[in-house]
Formats: C-alpha cells, structure tokens, sequence
C-alpha cells in the first residue's frame, strides 16, 4: 500500500499544483476580463481543446496497450505518432482555407484568423506533447510527468500574467496564454526529450501501424463524440445564448475543474496501474476497493463546493457582478469529471477485453440525452439548462461504461455507487435556484450520501488492520 500511495502522489502532484495555478488566475481573469471577453475565450478553449482527440485517433490509447508487449518502446512511440501527425497536417491545411469562418464563428468576427493559424500549430505541437507525456507516464516516471504537467500550466499563467500587465483585458489575454504559454514548454520538452524524436533510421512497420489503428478506431469515434460532447453546451449556448452566458459557463469549468485534480491526477496513474494489476491477475476486490475510496474521495469535494458556493460566487464577482451567477452551475458542472472519474474505475473490462467498439454504444448514449436536454431547457434556463444537460449525459456515460464493461465480466456491486450518484443530482439540481435554507438541505443530502458509504471506511480500517490480504503494489 506505500509503494502504491507514493506512485499516486507522484502522479497527483503536478495536477494539484496545476489546479493551484487555475484556481489563482481565474479570480484574476474575471477582474480584468468581463463576462463576455471570457465567453470569447471560453468557446475558443472548448473547440480547440477538442480537436485533439479526433486527431489521435485512439491510436494514444491504442499504444499504452501495446507498451507492456514491446521490446523497443522508442519504436513503438513513434510508429503510433505516424498516423495522427498526417491527420494533424490535414487538419492544419483546414484551419488556413476556412480561416475566416472559424474566427467568425468564434469571436464574431473574420479578423482574427492569424489566431486560427497559431492554432493549428499548437494542434501539431500537442499530438509530439501527448506522446511523449504518455512513454513518460507508462514507465511510470512519476513525478517527472507531475512536473511536466505542472510547468505547461505555468507556462499559460505567465504569458496571461504577462498580458494583464501589459494592459491587455481582452480574450486575447487567454487565447494567448493557451497558445503561446503551452507552446513555449512544448519546445523544451522537445529539446529535453529529443531522443525520442530522433527519427533516424525509421521504417514504418505498417502491420504494427494498421494493427493500433484498428484498436484505436472505436475508441476515436467515441472519443470524438465525447468531445463533441463537452463542446455541446456551450455551442448551444453560443446558438440560443451569448458570450456573457458563455463566460458564465466557462467559469464555472474553471471552478469545477477543482475535481478535475482527481481526474487527472487518478487517471494518470490508474491506466499503467490497472494495465499492470490485469497482467499480474489482481482480484476484483482491489479494483472495486479503489472505486469505493474515489467515490468517497469525489463525494466529499462534491459537498465542500456546494457548501462554499456563496462565498465563490462573491469572490469572483468584485469587478463584473454576471459572475455572482457561476455559484448556481458549480454543483452541476462538477458532474462531469465526478463520472469520468468513477467511471474509469468500473469500464476496465473494455480496454482489457479489447471491445473497443462498446466506447461507440457508450458516446451515442450519452450525446442523445445531452442533445435533448439542450434543446429543451437552454433557450429558456440558459447556462442552467446546458448545465444540467452536461449532468445527465455524463451519468449516463457512468452507467452505460459500467453496463458495457459488465458484458466483458468485469463488475463489481454498484449499489452504494448509485445511491451516492442520485442523492447528488439531487443535491446540484436544487443549489441551481434560490431555495430557502438551501444550506441545511445540502448538509442533511449530505449526511445521507455519506452514510450509504460507511462500508467503504470499515473496509479501509480491515485493510489497516489486516495488510497481508490486501496487496496494492
């Protein structure tokens, strides 16, 4: 269990600080930027955060499943980069020629298509990035990746920072930070980690390259549609809205992106750990141990946002009051990373069993609620109603993950899971309106969560109490 807990600090560190930094430049952002410069800039991080994932093709994933099997990794690294960094150069040429049309779209106006092209080199520069991060991750260096992750979210606070002081207090000031912040590291982790990139002596293996397509693929096409997923809201919002509702909205991320940490810090370590713990047949109790500890972990950060909603709300709303409203969307947006997290614990039997194509099933189930919910509550709940729509779809990608992964024979009980999962929706559904003694009500919904987890914490004393029957490593 030491050995385990080190590697996860190792992995959870970078995130944690990266948080850090987020959390000190939002309050920053929001009193130099107003809530429609933010809306500019929200929409532009949602678009462009996406397009990876369509480019990687799932060859990404495709490749941390290959790693354990291959005897030169350097070979296999760049084998995998093959495919993606030619769909990278097609999309590169897209950016030029619809150029206009994409800087309309996202800023209302054609003028700031130079914008559309550093973009489409950041994209290039983030297929080497991910790559690398990933043989980075996968020999489990972990605190040289926490440290990697760390220093591509200074990067971007420093060149905002920069701008601010520049007396920038446009969209610009984050679009840039975006941009050239993660580009700068970019270029020194090239340089630090050249004999990766030294393609020397390269000959496609094309058999290995058709092969991690074919693996990729189905997890492409949901990937894909996950993103398309996160970027619903705010382009029903952009449709029905207005970038001050955008800039609500992408604020309200940004607090939410406080579970984030445990996403991220979790994920990075929980795909080399579970991919290890299959190979040495680890029994179900582990996995489902694990999914029980991030459920309680999720539950608890879930409330204390909820409970410091009016104090968030305030803070942020010294120089543009519209940001008093993120207060009523934090408790929904948190959904999001809460399930994705929780789900990465319980679809393992999909990766393991190679059924890829079960991710297709699982993003069609989780658009179409999406899709209709937007539909019906955003022209009228604005930011409230894309809220609750994200809140439903991820839920719904929880449960048909865990369904699907079912299918493969990987399951554990999920009773305790659900119970905690409906008295939440509940509870971010009503921190959504002003409700008299809403406070009171969110503590007893909270009593009630946690009490459906209490087997969860015995479990942890019978794991203290008795190691030798648990091995964690």
């Amino acid at each position: 269990m030491k050995r385990f807990l080190q590697r996860l600090f190792g992995f959870s560190l970078g995130p944690i600080l990266g948080a850090a930094i987020s959390l000190i430049q939002v309050p920053i952002l929001t009193y130099y930027l107003s809530t429609t410069e933010y809306g500019k800039a929200g929409l532009f991080q949602n678009m462009i955060l996406m397009i990876p994932t369509f480019i990687y093709i799932g060859i990404d994933q495709a490749y941390t499943r290959e790693y354990h099997q291959a005897t030169d990794r350097r070979r296999l690294m760049q084998q995998a980069m093959v495919i993606p960094m030619m769909v990278g150069l097609l999309m590169m040429i897209l950016f030029i020629l619809f150029d206009d049309i994409i800087s309309t779209f996202l800023f209302g106006t054609p003028e700031y298509t130079y914008i559309v092209w550093f973009a489409a080199v950041w994209v290039l520069a983030t297929i080497i990035e991910r790559f690398v991060l990933l043989t980075i991750r996968m020999e489990e260096r972990a605190l040289e990746y926490s440290l990697l992750t760390f220093l591509l979210k200074v990067g971007t606070f420093i060149v905002s920072l920069l701008l601010i002081f520049a007396g920038w207090t446009d969209f610009r000031v984050i679009v840039y930070g975006l941009l050239f912040g993660q580009l700068i590291v970019d270029i020194g982790m090239f340089i630090r980690y050249r004999h990766l990139l030294d393609i020397s002596g390269l000959q496609f293996d094309w058999p290995l390259i058709r092969s991690m397509f074919y693996f990729g693929l189905p997890l492409m096409i949901a990937g894909a549609m996950s993103s398309v997923l996160n970027g619903l809201d705010q382009t029903f919002l952009r449709i029905y809205g207005n970038f001050t509702d955008n800039g609500v909205y992408s604020v309200g991320l940004r607090i939410a992106g406080v579970v984030g940490i445990i996403k991220t810090a979790f994920t990075s370590f929980w795909v080399p750990t579970a991919y290890r713990w299959y190979e040495e047949k680890k029994s179900m109790k582990h996995y489902k141990y694990i999914s029980d500890v991030i459920l309680l972990l999720l539950t608890a950060l879930f409330y204390v946002i909820l409970l410091l909603k009016e104090p968030i709300g305030w803070f942020l709303s010294f120089q543009d009051p519209n940001y008093n409203q993120v207060k009523y969307i934090i408790g929904l947006l948190v959904f999001p990373p809460i399930m994705y997290t929780l789900s990465e614990t319980t679809t393992l039997g999909i990766v393991f069993s190679k059924k890829t194509h079960y991710n297709i099933y699982i993003s069609f189930l989780t658009i179409i609620p999406n899709v209709l919910i937007n539909l019906i509550l955003t022209p009228t709940l604005g930011y409230k109603g894309a809220a609750l729509a994200s809140t439903i779809a991820y839920i719904m990608f929880y449960l048909a993950r865990t369904y699907y992964s079912k299918k493969t024979g990987f399951y554990f009980e999920q009773k305790k899971h659900i119970m905690a999962i409906m008295v939440m929706t509940i509870a971010g559904i009503l921190n959504a309106f002003e409700i008299p003694y809403i406070e009171l009500i969110t503590l007893i919904l909270m009593v009630m969560t946690f009490a459906v987890q209490i087997a969860t914490i015995k479990t942890t004393l019978e794991i203290k109490n008795n190691s030798q029957d648990w091995d964690f490593n």
